[in-house]
């Protein structure tokens, strides 16, 4: 494979010289054989797990395990970057090497772009993936969530092969080592012509400016056989963990939480005032800004489902910016994906204080978001919470 200088951009581009195989005989294995076709490459042959016929557009087709595979540059051609997963780790145990003996065929043609952070990256990957300009010129590789990252780094050939890296500021000491931080990473990226670094807003955690009552709950267990850590509610309520030190019933609780009475004027303001300076300081380091944006939008929409998870209105903002690094002006974008799996009701004491003007009759409405009952409003809310933080 060699990398050919075109249009005034760098792109992966299948070598003349190299013996190319195709891996599929799908839909997306006749785009492939008809995209280098029209480049004048020929395909030597077709692979096929399981396979049922000899002859694929009148080439041959084997199994991996029918042929010696030394010589070829193998073209992973399917639907889905998960199975192309698949595939990729099927070619490492034939002792193939990605990038340098295989790739797949959605990058060809494209700057590859390496996502790097937490949750919020399977929103932002689903917004740019949105646009066509972006689509056209750019592919995404499959790099795992940080918390799912199971080899605890980013080998080193994904860092030399990708030609942007977006990501969020990850400290050398963070939770997940230290193979995944910007410092590593920035030195294995190196400086390499054409290659482009993009750090966005990083918020987890800085949406506590409207959820002064959340905190980490002691009292959540884990479900779906333990794998799911988080539970029903990752996040402690103060008020109600309170209300019920204080003896009081659920109707008594709810009536409460439903009042100016359950935060004070003062600790709301305070909680507010640290968050956003905390959101300013840290957006030096960031290449998109954000802070801004929210000082603008925050009493008009809700921007954060909980303290760690921003909706998204801020989302989208980011993935606009990112999108205007880029050279894209692209003003309409979309995602289907919300981050409301745990999503946390802005108490009426801070709507009133922070003069909020947006009004909220139901939370967690995804198809993803955890709740006992099809419609939570903040007394459902109160009413899942003690049950399943108390047995009450």
């Amino acid at each position: 494979m060699s990398e050919l200088l075109v249009e005034g951009r760098y792109y992966l581009l299948i070598s003349l010289r190299d013996e190319v195989v195709i891996f599929g005989t799908g839909i997306d294995a006749v785009k492939c054989a008809y995209m280098l076709r029209n480049r004048g490459i020929y395909v030597k042959y077709f692979l096929n797990n399981n396979k049922k016929i000899e002859f694929f557009l009148e080439c041959p087709v084997y199994e991996p395990s029918e042929c010696i595979l030394d010589g070829v540059f193998v073209i992973i051609a399917v639907g889905t970057t998960s199975t192309y997963l698949k595939l990729a780790r099927q070619l490492d145990g034939l002792n193939l090497e990605e990038f340098t003996n295989y790739i797949y065929y959605k990058w060809i043609d494209r700057k590859l772009v390496l996502l790097h952070g937490n949750c919020h990256m399977t929103v932002i990957e689903s917004y740019l993936q949105s646009s066509k300009e972006f689509s056209d010129n750019y592919a995404i590789y499959p790099n795992p969530l940080i918390y799912e990252n199971e080899e605890g780094r980013i080998a080193d050939k994904v860092l030399n092969n990708c030609d942007i890296w977006i990501h969020e500021d990850i400290k050398e000491d963070n939770a997940y080592g230290y193979f995944l931080s910007d410092a590593y990473i920035r030195f294995k990226w190196g400086i390499r012509g054409g290659k482009k670094e993009i750090t966005i807003p990083h918020l987890f955690g800085l949406g506590k400016a409207f959820f002064p009552q959340s905190a980490c709950n002691q009292r959540n267990r884990a479900i779906n056989n333990a794998k799911d850590t988080n539970g029903m509610f990752p996040h402690a309520d103060t008020i109600i963990d309170r209300c019920v030190e204080d003896g009081m019933t659920v109707e008594e609780i709810i009536a409460f939480c439903e009042s100016d009475l359950s935060l004070k004027e003062e600790s709301i303001l305070s909680n507010f005032e640290k968050y956003m300076g905390k959101i300013k300081e840290r957006e030096k380091a960031w290449d998109i800004k954000i802070y801004d944006f929210i000082i603008e939008k925050y009493k008009k929409v809700k921007l954060f489902y909980d303290e760690g998870h921003p909706t998204n209105i801020i989302l989208e903002k980011i993935c606009k910016d990112i999108l205007y690094e880029l050279g894209i002006a692209e003003e309409y974008i979309y995602s289907d994906i919300i981050l409301d799996t745990h999503e946390n009701p802005v108490y009426p004491a801070v709507k009133h204080c922070l003069q909020l003007e947006w009004s909220e009759a139901e939370i967690r409405r995804s198809f993803c978001a955890k709740k006992m009952c099809c419609y939570m409003d903040f007394e459902e809310y109160i009413r899942e919470y003690l049950w399943w933080c108390y047995g009450i």
